[in-house]
């Protein structure tokens, strides 16, 4: 992923440009055409007023037609009143589209889709999540990224329009004739303001630089702000804050974080540079208004012309002003929408076939894997080395070992949240990379240790919907040791979970909450079920019960369990013993046992000197 400190090519900024316009078209269709409409009327309007203004100005000073000047009156009245009501019709629209609580939940919900979407791999990138985390603190803290093409687009296409009507008015048929004497005064006026915009411009390059560089630095601190600052309310956090006297760290943090010292130097040049702006537009409109002069005791301008001339000359000159402001902050915006679209663009790593997999009614799956070595993306050591691995049709594989010895990955793989670097998994002799990816995922329940429940109703958190059998949410609940709780719940499977969102939300202990997580994947009723270490807030005793009710639970489902307490999984018919990514026992309690010099045996003395008085 690129970093926002990353120089980027002046080419590819004007391509990130097209795609931050594109994303705003994808977000708010409705947008792009709104907001020119608008920026076309704002900018028409006062051009509008200053050249019928002039004309009556000719009226008023040479013939003095009563009925032009009443005309010239009435469209400037008629058009100003009309121009305002749409105007204001097209801010209301514009501000309520581009308002920027919703578009912040809808770039929020355009990068959640793309996060549930996209392969598992990218999820467990660490890199990803950093990159996530800083995009998300630059748009909040500094409304940077796509939040700043929509703030700064209005403000670009009115100097446009602005700047392109105010050239028309200096060309037009009624604006000031400068007779040859003093067209070298003009022409030195003209080089004077081409000079100072060129100097403006170099200024306005620095002042982006100083803003750039702030808001990376400012973006680092707002990382870590908002990183400790969930610490001050949290009630985990306030026994050791206090304990362990952090007041004073995190309030280091919290200042350091939010200095407002790194902007001074920054409004200082900024004022100086708007400073040389009006310097050279007083200059401008001072020339300018000399020549006029100069023309009109000459004879060759008219006063409608003068200040329909001046008038325009003013605006155009602030108007390239401000779009040279508002281009500058735009193209330093550039490198914040770089990550955007590298991450809305990430590429499917794992290959996904078409075939259907058959219907679970009419088949028995049988699953092995064959020569498997894998290594995590960045990693040099592989998680797991020359697995080979038949899982029995209906019957219970306990596998055990220590941290690390390639368990949880085995079942990562099996479920194709990965591919195998090397060999491959065979579903019925056939790789299962053919197979289609959703049917494939649809053949298994988990319940991984990190599983997470979310704060909706019991019934919704078991079912995964609004929309469920409610004797059967029940019945899974009661088969994953959940019934007394359930009993006493206060509005049994409406119950809301957790009081993040709801006052009324009940707080569930660990184990309960694994119960939960179990009756979950009892409820999916898929055909091959997975525990990886999910009772791990459970005692011993409460363990095996589970496991055991479990057991009962699920029929003649083939299942996998995986436990650091050996002691749960004597039921199961068979066990595999891994140990550092390597499958090197397998074999039935007694027989593993028997071998003194395993594993296995070792592992099982140590657990039970703990458990034998």
């Amino acid at each position: 992923m690129t970093d926002s400190n990353e120089k980027i090519p002046f080419g590819e900024k004007l391509g990130l440009f097209g795609y931050g316009y594109k994303l705003c078209a994808k977000m708010t269709p409705s947008y792009i055409p709104l907001m020119i409409f608008q920026a076309l009327l704002i900018s028409a309007q006062p051009l509008v007023v200053l050249f019928f203004s002039a004309r009556i100005l000719d009226e008023l000073s040479g013939g003095r037609d009563v009925q032009a000047i009443i005309l010239y009156v009435s469209i400037t009245v008629g058009a100003t009143f009309l121009m305002s009501i749409i105007r204001a019709f097209l801010t209301r629209e514009v501000e309520t589209t581009a308002r920027w609580e919703m578009l912040y939940q809808r770039i929020r919900m355009m990068k959640g889709e793309r996060f549930a979407k996209m392969d598992f791999a990218h999820a467990e990138d660490s890199s990803i999540s950093e990159i996530l985390a800083r995009m998300d603190t630059q748009m909040r803290g500094n409304g940077l990224g796509l939040l700043n093409v929509y703030s700064i687009s209005p403000s670009i296409a009115q100097n446009l329009f602005s700047m392109i009507f105010a050239w028309m008015l200096l060309q037009g048929p009624f604006a000031m004739q400068i007779h040859g004497e003093v067209r070298w005064p003009v022409w030195a006026l003209f080089g004077f303001f081409v000079v100072g915009i060129w100097f403006i411009l170099r200024l306005q390059v620095r002042l982006q630089l100083m803003l750039s560089k702030i808001y990376k630095e400012n973006a680092k601190a707002n990382t870590a702000a908002r990183f400790y600052n969930k610490y001050v309310g949290a009630d985990e956090a306030a026994k050791d804050i206090r304990l362990y006297n952090q007041r004073d760290s995190l309030m280091g943090i919290f200042k350091s974080s939010f200095d407002l010292s790194q902007w001074i130097p920054y409004f200082y040049f900024m004022g100086r540079t708007n400073g040389v702006m009006l310097g050279l537009l007083a200059v401008l409109s001072g020339g300018y208004y000399l020549i006029a002069g100069y023309s009109a005791l000459g004879g060759t301008a008219t006063l409608g012309g003068i200040v329909q001339s001046v008038g325009a000359v003013t605006i155009f000159a602030m108007s390239i002003g401000s779009l040279i402001m508002s281009l500058g902050q735009l193209f330093n915006n550039a490198a914040f929408l770089k990550p955007m679209q590298e991450f809305l663009s990430l590429p499917d790593l794992l290959v996904k076939g078409n075939k259907p997999v058959p219907p679970p009614q009419e088949h028995q799956y049988k699953f092995e894997f064959r020569g498997v070595s894998f290594r995590y993306p960045g990693a040099e050591d592989y998680a797991l080395r020359d697995l080979n691995l038949v899982f029995n049709v209906g019957k219970r594989l306990a596998v055990v070992g220590q941290n690390g010895s390639g368990k949880t990955t085995m079942i990562k793989l099996l479920c194709r949240l990965y591919d195998p670097t090397e060999g491959e998994i065979l579903l019925d002799g056939i790789n299962i990379k053919e197979y289609d990816y959703a049917e494939y995922t649809a053949l298994f329940s988990v319940v991984f240790q990190d599983f997470c429940l979310f704060p909706f109703e019991l019934g919704t958190n078991v079912a995964v919907g609004a929309d469920y059998d409610k004797d059967r949410v029940e019945n899974c609940l009661d088969g994953a040791g959940f019934s007394e709780r359930r009993e006493s719940m206060p509005s049994g499977l409406d119950t809301i979970l957790y009081k993040k969102y709801d006052e009324d939300g009940i707080q569930v202990s660990g184990g309960e909450a694994q119960k939960i997580a179990l009756a979950r994947a009892l409820y999916r009723d898929a055909p091959f079920v997975i525990l990886d270490e999910p009772t791990a807030a459970l005692d011993p005793i409460a363990e095996y019960d589970v496991y055991t009710t479990f057991d009962e639970t699920i029929g003649d489902k083939t299942a996998v369990f995986i436990s650091h307490r050996l002691s749960s999984c004597r039921f199961c018919h068979d066990i595999a013993v891994f140990e550092h990514g390597k499958l090197i026992q397998r074999g039935e309690h007694e027989e593993l046992l028997a071998e003194e010099d395993g594993l296995y045996n070792k592992l099982w003395e140590a657990q039970a000197q703990h458990y034998v008085g």
